[in-house]
């Protein structure tokens, strides 16, 4: 369409496209993910995961894909955590318990207001490294809350590692199940990609510590940043490839997950505070 058609304050007579979607919930911009990450030219099977308030994931390679989406929610982008927030400058972005003390280091190097998504991460995994905390998410010396920066009063709390738990264990389910459909282990995944402006600033140890993403080892993983706009870039640039990706996300297998039978028990597994366990009898198809 031209931009004059949809009101588009630019150029007139602008070319806009939109890409082609996948599923229910797993737009153009994982298309885009795919195409910037060239997951359609791998022979080694490759994952995606697109971090955000709702997860898309993807796994495969040249011969078959498969995606889903997970509804993750916004606690680890700031909402439903007391003192949450997105990642501006003042937010808590990492966080390291050292000799007793907590050290938390925020956006811009200012005064700590509150705490976004990677130091969340950090503040989980450090909190279940020392012990402090059970993979429930209870505190050992049974208190409602752990203080990480007294100076400002700032407290995490048994309901909002609740609200975590059950966004992480979203992430956690929608990798389980893709894996598990594909028939694979998670030793047979050669690369893992994460994309999106919050995962290119995760601690990888500490996400895959609890579980956040797979169990894939460290030097497998690869942070893209915001793959969706550079694979827009190349879509816009090239008919070619805008043929090619909608030829491509046409190929792609949905997976829903709540059709899944042991959903339920995965989900529940997954609120657990522990690096993921995919089960051993999984073989590539």
């Amino acid at each position: 369409m031209k931009a004059k058609d949809l009101g588009l304050r630019v150029f007139p007579k602008a070319h806009v496209y939109g890409g082609p979607i996948i599923g229910c919930h797993i737009g153009a911009d994982v298309a885009a993910d795919l195409l910037a990450i060239g997951m359609d030219q791998e022979e080694n099977l490759v994952m995606l995961v697109d971090v955000g308030t709702n997860t898309e994931v993807v796994i495969g390679n040249k011969h078959k894909m498969m995606a889903a989406s997970c509804p993750a929610g916004p606690a680890f982008e700031g909402g439903e955590v007391t003192y949450g927030m997105p990642g501006y400058e003042g937010a808590i972005e990492s966080v390291e318990f050292s000799n007793g003390l907590v050290n938390c280091k925020t956006i811009g190097n200012v005064e700590a207001q509150g705490i976004c998504g990677s130091g969340l991460i950090d503040l989980i995994a450090e909190l279940r490294r020392t012990g402090k905390m059970n993979d429930l998410g209870a505190f050992i010396d049974s208190s409602n809350e752990f203080s990480f920066e007294p100076s400002k009063g700032l407290t995490i709390s048994r309901s909002d590692m609740s609200a975590l738990a059950q966004a992480k264990s979203a992430n956690y389910s929608g990798q389980y199940i893709a894996i598990q459909k594909y028939g694979i282990s998670v030793e047979e995944i050669d690369k893992l990609y994460l994309a999106g402006g919050f995962a290119n600033y995760v601690n990888v140890d500490n996400a895959v510590n609890i579980g956040f993403i797979a169990n894939v080892p460290t030097d497998k993983i690869t942070k893209v940043g915001n793959a969706s706009l550079n694979g827009a870039t190349i879509m816009l640039i090239s008919s070619e490839m805008r043929s090619k990706m909608e030829y491509i996300a046409n190929r792609i297998e949905h997976i829903e997950l709540e059709t899944t039978a042991d959903f339920f028990d995965i989900f529940v597994e997954g609120c657990k505070f522990n690096p993921m366990k995919m089960p051993e009898t999984h073989t590539r198809k």
